[in-house]
């Protein structure tokens, strides 16, 4: 991600493309600090970023991508700030840290361009043996993959038929084609109704889900929301869809633009605006035990760095 750093007007004023311009005071009490360059282990590589803490540590602003740490070490002298270095040992003592809001928090999304080749979802072993607590589900997917089957059967035979006729042209092989056409035109009915079915049965399930309170979404971004499906909680992110194992809700605020949702003993952070009604209709129905206070900033500063792991 492409950053550009300046001050204006006692501000410092962060440019990133696609982006509205951040601007971060840098007099009065919740102003900038210091800028911290960290690095943690992902998924085959180093992720870095640059985090913007005020006088606490909280996270003002976080940005993903890397960056010179001599420019950003240089412009912080300039300009008053401290600077620091810090390697995370785990991706979990990284978010942990990065939760960590301050009252000025703002979000800074990174927008990844789209794969240039879809991903095709080949059926396993795995995929082929029925879970326990979602049999329809189970039989909805295995019902999608002989569709995709049977068109790739089918663009297969085509091809075949296509080349036979190209290489031996007084081959008798046209017949085939007729039958091909019939199927081409079965396949096509059966692949647009069975799509309408599928998307229709996914948009009645989301509205049934809100409407049940089956799912509680954070407000903003990054995306971030809590899904019970056959009695077990998901956290579903931008990255991934996880179980997490809690009954309990913690639901707190400190000052304002600090508040937040604690998952079970300290185990999740999920920092962020919540709806208060939202988060106990949504224990209530799952049978999940809910309680909410109001912190300190100690408290907070406290509560904040005991989990085991969150999503900023």
């Amino acid at each position: 991600m492409t950053l550009a750093l300046a001050v204006e007007d006692d501000d410092l004023v962060v440019e990133v493309p696609e982006h509205p311009p951040v601007r971060l005071p840098l007099v009065g009490p919740d102003r900038v600090s210091t800028l911290l360059l960290f690095g943690y282990p992902g998924r085959g590589r180093t992720r870095y970023g640059l985090a913007v803490l005020d006088g606490s540590g909280l996270v003002m602003m976080e940005a993903p991508g890397s960056r010179s740490r001599r420019q950003v070490e240089a412009f912080a002298r300039e300009n008053g700030l401290g600077f620091e270095l810090r390697r995370f040992a785990t991706g979990e003592e990284a978010r942990v840290a990065l939760a960590r809001r301050s009252p000025g928090w703002h979000v800074v999304t990174w927008r990844r361009p789209p794969p240039a080749l879809p991903r095709l979802r080949v059926p396993g072993v795995r995929s082929l043996r029925p879970p326990v607590g979602s049999p329809k589900i189970w039989w909805r997917e295995q019902l999608l993959y002989g569709l995709m089957w049977l068109v790739l059967a089918y663009g297969v035979a085509f091809a075949t038929l296509v080349v036979l006729n190209m290489t031996a042209p007084g081959r008798d092989v046209t017949r085939g084609m007729g039958l091909l056409g019939i199927a081409a035109l079965v396949l096509a009915v059966v692949t647009v109704i069975g799509a309408a079915v599928v998307v229709g049965i996914g948009r009645r399930r989301t509205r049934r889900q809100i409407a049940d309170a089956r799912e509680l979404q954070r407000r903003g971004d990054p995306h971030c929301r809590l899904v019970v499906v056959h009695g077990r909680l998901l956290l579903e992110t931008a990255r991934r869809t996880r179980e997490i194992d809690a009954s309990r809700l913690l639901l707190y605020s400190a000052e304002p633009g600090m508040s937040g949702l604690i998952l079970g003993e300290s185990l999740l952070h999920l920092p962020g605006g919540w709806d208060p009604e939202e988060v106990e209709r949504f224990a209530v129905r799952n049978g999940l035990d809910l309680q909410t206070r109001a912190l300190s900033r100690e408290e907070y500063l406290d509560l904040t760095a005991r989990v085991r792991d969150a999503v900023p």
